[in-house]
């Protein structure tokens, strides 16, 4: 599990970046990309959450 965390931060960090990129550069898309990445992560916690508490 913890390799898949890794894995997912590493492309959470290069999308944060294009992402701030194209909302500097004045591209609409650069929001709605930041919009899916938050929404992704959200859905990872929770998860990861699920998971959790399911253990003894």
């Amino acid at each position: 599990m913890k390799r898949y965390l890794q894995f997912m931060g590493a492309f959470v960090a290069v999308g944060v970046v294009l992402s701030v990129f194209l909302i500097v550069s004045g591209n609409s898309g650069g929001w709605a990309l930041l919009v899916m990445i938050a929404s992704m992560c959200a859905v990872a916690y929770f998860f990861v959450q699920r998971g959790k508490a399911g253990q003894p």
